[in-house]
């Protein structure tokens, strides 16, 4: 009977397991909460001026609530704020047709440059361009009206504010820190789950390639904690207990990089299958452990700390067994070995941290000034200095997307001057940096909505169709939040069934209505992907040169930083976080390139994705490097060379990297702003290990293929 069910158990466990972390359903109830009261009181009242409250309950209410709880309610206050500023500006514009279609283009325009804000900027776009363009569509006569109107949008987005603030108040105040860090550990968990799978026997060997995209998921895990909870001066002392427990993750996550490199060497070797069954075990424990050390984080239940003291110690024991075996005399055994037991060292330095956190209630953690504070016009400031950030890219995404939502509300009023708003809301939502992704997304929201608009019309003809309107809005806000970020033509099709139920004013829903909503959508999303192969596009080919070159100049600050006497402050953790952020972009640009429908020869993609791999392990023999300096365990005691004796090869590296910096720059006609003149000194009390020494020497094997690679 076990085996019948098993499958299915252990994926449901594992769904549910997700959501402590990833707490999707919590978000969806939350819009679901904040938009069902509107829409109850639209229904049983039969006022259609609820419509407006449902709007901004909605609006307010779809925003992911991340980052510490003043981030968070600054966040709920601003797009109320923009809510009730773009009503009122569009409901008095909309009776000046022309002048409301003039004063799209700029508000289309500031609603792209949100996106240098980062995730919560993009969130407050929707506010400012969806108020805007159905007000607009909507114009009033009379103060009245207007005030009425107004009204109804406050209501809404002051009790979507209240069911965000409640949604947290009752958290501890370190736990959505904690779950930024509790998404690391789980991404270690990952990597580590593949490097096992290349020890089982009955399983297809993990690509390069797959290993990579693991280590990514690192990477973005580490990246998206640092947006959120960046360190400084003035912190609490939560704060500063999760930065450094934030800070012991990172380096527990290269000792599991340090141990798949190991694994792949021994992979190599002839071996007893005895010792593949003990090495898959021990990985294993591995992942496990990862696995446990995420769910502590967040919930912070002893019963989950007892598992992890257990599979340590289990861990341990694998390790003495390990090296008992023939095997455990090679060198790569011993390495990996080394490296377990730092990954073990870090797991305790992180269970001793977090444990000593003495949290209270996210209500009773500020002051009535300290949350009076979140209004300081030093925040403010702050933002426009980051919303006036004219990049090249974002610019050209942002003026893009202006044209493409002008144009195509010119078209709606033209020919479906009712709902002439749907066409520019697809346009906007449809529209992304990369002429790619905009056609992807593009593709996925007409299908969602066809088929979302199509199965919400047919819903209104079942019996009892008040109802079913519950059921459409409840539902298809929960769900269209839970696949947002899973697979957006399905999110498309619950939004598509959210709005069948908030506009069917009937019993029923009228068949011209739907199919003028599918022409809508994609007369809307051809505008956006015409436009990104049209206007100002930003194609792959242009941009990858700069992203390659970044990235090694980036190896080349975290080298220097290293190895040669720096004024600036920075940490080396900064230096390797911005190596490795460098990398990834290089990667993703490279993803972007080979999907690009223009033609063009696809050759280069080959030398391109060598470049990046070696520019990769050069990031990797930094970190092993360092990695040794900050273990300080036996192994690294006493250096093995003196500190002259490194300079020549430091020197070669250096000259390496000039070489192929200055290659990129003259190919490309970029400027690095690199000062090769600069006098540089090598750091004191520089001795390295045994192991440094050959990191040094792989890092400049690497260097030199890159650079050869580079001159063909």
């Amino acid at each position: 009977m076990r085996s019948v069910f098993a499958l299915p158990y252990d994926q449901i466990k594992a769904g549910l397991d997700k959501q402590i972390i990833e707490p999707a359903w919590g978000w969806g109830f939350r819009v679901a909460i904040a938009v069902f009261l509107p829409s109850f009181l639209s229904i049983y009242t039969g006022n259609l001026d609820f419509f407006w409250m449902i709007i901004a309950a909605e609006t307010v209410s779809v925003m992911e609530l991340k980052g510490s709880t003043i981030l968070r309610l600054r966040l709920l206050l601003s797009a109320v704020a923009l809510s009730l500023l773009f009503t009122f500006v569009g409901s008095i514009v909309g009776n000046y047709p022309y002048l409301a279609l003039i004063l799209l283009m700029p508000i289309a325009l500031c609603a792209g440059l949100m996106k240098n804000l980062g995730d919560w900027g993009l969130a407050l776009a929707l506010n400012v361009y969806l108020f805007y363009i159905i007000s607009i569509n909507f114009p009033l006569d009379t103060a009245a009206a207007l005030a009425n109107r107004m009204y109804m949008v406050g209501a809404g987005g002051i009790w979507a504010l209240l069911v965000g603030v409640f949604s947290y108040s009752f958290l501890p105040q370190g736990k959505p820190y904690r779950r930024t860090i509790a998404h690391i550990w789980l991404a270690v968990e990952n990597l580590a789950a593949l490097v096992a799978n290349n020890w089982d026997v009955k399983s297809k060997r993990s690509s390069i390639r797959a290993i990579y995209l693991k280590e990514k998921g690192i990477r973005t895990a580490i990246d998206e904690s640092v947006k959120h909870f960046k360190t400084g001066e003035g912190r609490q002392p939560v704060d500063k207990q999760l930065d450094y427990a934030r800070r012991c993750t990172s380096l527990a996550s290269v000792q599991v990089i340090s141990i798949a490199e190991q694994s792949d060497k021994l992979a190599r070797e002839y071996l007893n299958p005895l010792f593949k069954a003990q090495m898959y075990g021990l990985i294993k424990l591995v992942e496990q452990i990862a696995n446990r050390v995420g769910y502590y984080t967040y919930t912070m239940k002893e019963e989950e700390l007892l598992l992890i003291q257990t599979r340590i110690k289990r861990l341990e024991q694998f390790e003495q067994q390990l090296l008992s075996m023939p095997e455990g005399e090679f060198k790569s055994t011993q390495e990996l070995v080394l490296h377990l037991r730092r990954f073990s060292k870090w797991v305790q330095l992180f269970i001793d941290t977090i444990t000593q956190n003495q949290e209270r209630r996210v209500y009773r953690q500020y002051s009535m000034m300290q949350t009076l504070n979140i209004l300081h016009p030093r925040h403010l400031a702050l933002n426009l200095r980051q919303f006036l950030n004219f990049d090249n890219l974002t610019m050209r995404y942002a003026l893009r997307k202006s044209i493409a939502a002008t144009f195509s509300y010119w078209l709606g009023i033209q020919y479906f001057p009712e709902h002439a708003y749907w066409l520019p809301m697809t346009s906007i939502i449809v529209s992304q940096p990369f002429f790619g992704a905009t056609l992807r997304r593009g593709i996925e929201r007409s299908i969602g909505t066809v088929v979302g608009v199509i199965v919400g019309g047919l819903a209104l003809t079942l019996p009892h169709p008040e109802i079913v309107r519950y059921i459409l809005i409840f539902f298809g806000a929960v769900l269209m939040i839970y696949f947002m970020r899973k697979n957006y033509a399905i999110a498309a099709f619950f939004i598509s069934l959210f709005l069948i139920g908030l506009l069917a004013h009937e019993d029923s829903i009228s068949q011209h209505l739907i199919i003028e909503r599918i022409y809508a959508t994609l007369i809307g999303a051809a505008c956006s992907i015409v436009a990104g192969f049209v206007l100002f596009p930003a194609w792959d080919e242009h941009l990858l040169p700069n992203y390659l070159t970044k990235a090694i100049a980036s190896n080349y600050k975290y080298f220097s930083y290293l190895f040669y006497e720096q004024e600036e402050p920075q940490k080396w953790m900064q230096y390797k976080a911005a190596a490795e952020s460098c990398n990834s972009n290089a990667y993703d640009s490279l993803s972007r390139y080979l999907i690009e429908p223009k033609s063009r020869k696809k050759a280069q993609a080959a030398s391109y994705f060598t470049a990046i791999t070696y520019n990769i392990r050069i990031t990797r023999e930094l970190n092993f490097y360092q990695d040794d300096s900050e273990a300080g365990d036996i192994h690294n005691q006493g250096g093995l060379s003196s500190r002259d004796s490194i300079i020549p090869l430091l020197t070669k590296i250096n000259h390496q990297f000039q070489k192929t910096i200055q290659l990129l720059e003259k190919r490309y006609q970029l400027d690095m702003k690199i000062d090769w003149n600069a006098e540089k000194y090598i750091r004191e009390h520089l001795v390295p290990t045994e192991h440094q020494w050959q990191c040094l020497e792989r890092l400049y094997l690497e260097l030199k293929a890159l650079h050869a690679g580079l001159e063909r």
